[in-house]
């Protein structure tokens, strides 16, 4: 699984619930353990540049800023769409890249 997750992904457009919580935001994921997390405003781009690794079905966070490690579940549904779960609330990302 931990293949499949690399790459760039971008919130589902179609995720209204998500996208009102968190803005428009993409995710690039690399073979490094790093993850660049963007949210997107308006014309500006904020930029947290994070680690991560998995264990199981678990995405396992790190932003050096403000050091402490979150877990998010996460699945790769059948369309190949990314499914993430944080503190109870689903969003689904599209792999661009």
């Amino acid at each position: 699984m931990y293949n499949e997750i690399l790459g760039v992904w971008k919130l589902d457009p179609n995720d209204i619930t998500a996208e009102q919580l968190y803005s428009e935001t993409s995710m690039e994921f690399k073979d490094t353990g790093e993850l660049i997390y963007i949210i997107y405003v308006k014309d500006k781009e904020y930029k947290m540049l994070m680690s991560y690794k998995i264990i199981g079905n678990l995405l396992i966070t790190d932003q050096p800023s403000n050091p402490r490690q979150e877990e998010t579940e996460f699945r790769i549904l059948t369309d190949g769409k990314l499914e993430l779960c944080f503190g109870g609330v689903k969003s689904i990302y599209i792999k661009v890249q």
